[in-house]
């Protein structure tokens, strides 16, 4: 008999994680079909040679994260080093990718639903709040987007810290410090936890233990914060690349930032994956609204009387928000649904008591709520696996939504460039200049389409405005250079190509293409070089291999 118990035990144990794992699996099956979009094309599949290459770990840990060319304020080496592990065991197959992320959120719920049952001590409590934040449709980019990963590991390593922290055995307490400084180096958002730990405390989270492991292990979780800093200062060389803004400026965004993030929490239905700029203007209904927002929460956080479970959500919403809310401007936009990915344990969290209050007292109803609304919220997140399924479905969805954004056409457009449909891409990236002027990708695209459609001269008046607007521009000085080649402009092409080679060592294609010039320019020693680093960057790069044999085999005619 007391066998049978302790295996019932075990099962009741394990049956609330596995509901979990099943929901994730259920809302995000549909993602396994999806490849690489939007940026996940410089962040991961351009960089197939970089993470092929294991030297490159001390270079992650030690530059910023960015594509291969590119300027950037992050540090997110955790995040780069996962892309590199997956390059290392399934090459460049998204499904993998996609399945490491589904996994990621199933692993964030259940760590999730461990951290709420143990600091407060009810377990249907903590599986509501837990099954809420799988299924809830916002984090539906947050798991679809492979570039926002960074997200995911950011939510594990801080549920993972706070888990071991309420344990507060000494080894226990360490492993909590290095799971914190792992969700720093997966995304800056982590920085907020000591202060949640903080507020959390004060609340009775965890309970009177849990109040003195929290408030004894603060010291530590300050100083690896400190640690932290000084580390990203040494490799960024700054703290934050933002530029001086005014005062009113600076409030504006971030009445306007906190709006739409509330927006997106209480009425999560009408998501996209780019908010234009009239989306993000500053008006007095707004800032208003965010106010009152936000003396909603520290009403909830510090009233007493208050369930302690919705005062230690309202604490972690408060303290989540801050770091999006641009009180230092997200040089990536000012909002985005994969922001919101660490503050939705404190919504559900709020979301799941009441439920759970109304399961205690009417068990059929409270477990009808709960079922209903878990199935709307999981609908809607299965339904955005398909706008995320490639680039074309997600792009259309963003024009369809914001129809004036400049961006949004040309991400379009590039996605009609890859199936071959010049003149729709062209027709994309002509509103995309005529709506943002001085969006260089437009019009970096449009002379590459340009250039495909065989009309030179156009062409390289917009890759020249590309420059222009972009000096850091790889791809367009080496567009440039193709250009200049091909209208015998050969000196010119040398320089294009010399700095195309100079932002991005990592391109074997403008290796290659600035050896060529060096051939027409009589200088076939040089190009030999360049072929022989086109070969070393991508091995089966046949240009490049081809180009080299030709020379190799004329010096052997020729006796040198």
């Amino acid at each position: 008999m007391g066998s049978l118990l302790i295996r019932w035990k075990k099962a009741s144990f394990l049956f609330y994680p596995l509901a979990l794992l099943a929901a994730v699996l259920l809302v995000y099956c549909a993602s396994l079909k999806s490849g690489f979009v939007w940026d996940d094309s410089g962040l991961i599949a351009a960089k197939a040679p970089f993470f092929g290459d294991l030297k490159n770990i001390g270079r992650i840990i030690t530059a910023p994260d960015a594509p291969l060319g590119a300027a950037t304020s992050y540090y997110r080496p955790v995040n780069t080093l996962s892309y590199m592990l997956d390059y290392h065991l399934w090459g460049l197959d998204p499904l993998w990718y996609h399945l490491e992320d589904i996994l990621l959120h199933a692993l964030a719920s259940i760590l999730f639903y461990l951290v709420a049952a143990r600091a407060f001590g009810d377990r249907t409590l903590a599986f509501f709040s837990a099954l809420l934040f799988a299924v809830y449709p916002v984090n539906a980019e947050a798991v679809n987007f492979i570039s926002s990963r960074n997200a995911l590991l950011c939510g594990v390593f801080m549920m993972g810290s706070v888990l071991f922290l309420l344990k507060g055995r000494p080894a226990a307490v360490a492993l909590s410090l290095v799971l914190y400084f792992l969700a720093l180096l997966s995304k800056e958002q982590a920085v907020v936890l000591p202060f949640f730990l903080l507020g959390l405390s004060l609340t009775g989270f965890g309970g009177a233990a849990g109040k003195g492991n929290v408030l004894r292990a603060l010291v530590l979780f300050f100083a690896v914060t400190a640690a932290y800093f000084v580390i990203r200062h040494l490799v960024l060389g700054v703290f934050t690349s933002e530029g001086g803004f005014p005062v009113l400026v600076k409030l504006q965004v971030m009445a306007s930032a906190i709006f739409e993030d509330f927006k997106l929490m209480v009425f999560p239905f009408k998501l996209n994956a780019y908010y234009s700029l009239s989306q993000r203007m500053f008006s007095a209904y707004k800032a208003l609204l965010a106010a009152a927002g936000v003396a909603l929460l520290l009403f909830l956080s510090l009233r007493r009387g208050i369930a302690v479970p919705v005062r230690a959500g309202a604490q972690w919403v408060f303290w989540g928000l801050i770091p999006i809310s641009n009180i230092v401007l997200i040089s990536s936009g000012p909002v985005a649904e994969r922001y919101l990915y660490p503050v939705l344990f404190g919504t559900t969290l709020i979301m799941g008591y009441p439920l759970t209050v109304l399961y205690r007292r009417k068990k059929a109803a409270g477990l009808a709520v709960m079922v209903l609304l878990a199935l709307a919220l999981g609908a809607r997140t299965f339904a955005r696996d398909f706008v995320w399924r490639d680039d074309l479905s997600l792009f259309q969805s963003m024009v369809r939504s914001n129809p004036q954004s400049g961006r949004v056409h040309c991400y379009l457009g590039l996605a009609y460039a890859r199936q071959g449909r010049l003149d729709d891409a062209i027709g994309e990236f002509r509103k995309s200049v005529a709506l943002d002027p001085r969006f260089g990708m437009a019009r970096l695209s449009l002379g590459i389409a340009l250039m495909n459609e065989n009309r030179p001269q156009e062409a390289e008046g917009q890759l020249r405005d590309a420059v222009r607007l972009d000096p850091a521009d790889a791809e367009a000085y080496s567009d440039i250079g193709s250009i200049c080649l091909r209208t015998g402009r050969t000196d010119e092409a040398l320089q294009a190509f010399a700095q195309a080679v100079k932002l991005n060592p990592y391109d074997a294609m403008a290796h290659n293409n600035l050896g060529v010039a060096l051939v027409q320019a009589d200088r076939p020693g040089d190009a030999i070089g360049q072929f022989q680093a086109a070969l070393s960057i991508e091995p089966g790069l046949a240009d490049a291999q081809r180009n080299l044999d030709l020379i190799l085999k004329g010096e052997k005619k020729s006796g040198r």
